[in-house]
């Protein structure tokens, strides 16, 4: 082995020191990027070469459950996000909220490729599919807005119908009681209805007078055809319909009865309400 002579050793010092300044300004200008930086080309990294030949067969999970497991080997794989935006964003749209994670994977894979160029990366087709995501994600939530709206208003419209069907069928109600009770005002044969509604009275009406034939001192009840005596006429019913701006007293006044004898004559109905066209029952006149 050959000594190193004593007048060589400041050259092979110089040498060393030479080695050692180079390898700390490939340091100091590479920084510690080095150390974070994947072995070999993401490329060729095998479970991401498997997701592409999964996608050519059109077979989707298995593509997605590769691309996942290069990005467990290798988490700087930027190719692996730029497949999975797009594998999200264009083919498992129906896998909870696809676009959220496209837009994930896009994002991802522009970080990644900014820190290894020192921000001079740039993919437009990366770009475009986060936008894509975006549109996408607002149409499905303006169409779901939609349809809940949609849904809301239909309730709404329910909820009326069935309110307007009951008042229709409480208004039918009362319109046949107040038709009856029209009809019972206009014709004083008629006995009012028994229900009692809005200007109806309280006041029960005076029950009608009945004459039981009294038996004959034969025995025998009188004939049907027994002449009824001419000292006894029966009085013919007088009625009036009502004008406008008339109330009781003018109707007293004009057929010269009292307002008692008015309403004795028209139990049914309030003097205080009347209306124009209600048809009174008009008493004979005191004395006769």
């Amino acid at each position: 082995m050959r000594s190193v002579r004593p007048s060589d050793e400041p050259h092979f010092r110089v040498r060393i020191l030479r080695c050692l300044s180079l390898l700390l300004l490939a340091v100091a200008s590479g920084g510690c990027d080095w150390l974070n930086r994947p072995a070999g080309d993401p490329h060729r990294e095998g479970n991401y070469q498997d997701g592409l030949r999964w996608a050519d067969q059109g077979r989707w999970e298995n593509a997605r459950e590769s691309y996942y497991r290069a990005l467990e080997s290798n988490p700087q794989n930027l190719f692996a996000h730029l497949a999975l935006g797009d594998l999200y964003r264009t083919r498992l749209t129906n896998q909870g909220p696809a676009q959220v994670m496209a837009m994930y994977h896009y994002q991802r894979y522009l970080e990644i490729g900014r820190s290894q160029s020192n921000g001079e990366f740039r993919d437009q087709s990366a770009t475009d599919g986060i936008r894509n995501a975006e549109v996408e994600l607002a149409r499905r939530y303006a169409e779901r807005m939609f349809r809940d709206q949609q849904q809301f208003e239909l309730e709404n419209l329910r909820r009326t119908n069935s309110m307007l069907l009951q008042k229709i069928d409480v208004l039918n109600h009362h319109i046949g009681i107040l038709s009856r009770q029209v009809v019972a005002q206009t014709n004083p044969l008629i006995q009012p209805p028994q229900e009692r509604f809005l200007s109806i009275a309280s006041n029960p009406p005076a029950p009608t007078s009945r004459t039981v034939p009294q038996p004959s001192p034969t025995g025998f009840a009188p004939s049907a055809r027994t002449p009824v005596s001419p000292s006894t006429p029966t009085p013919q019913a007088r009625t009036h319909r009502v004008l406008a701006s008339e109330s009781f007293s003018s109707i007293a006044r004009q057929y010269r009865v009292t307002i008692p004898a008015l309403q004795a004559a028209n139990p049914g109905v309030d003097s205080r309400r009347l209306s124009k066209g209600q048809v009174l029952a008009i008493p004979a006149p005191a004395g006769r």
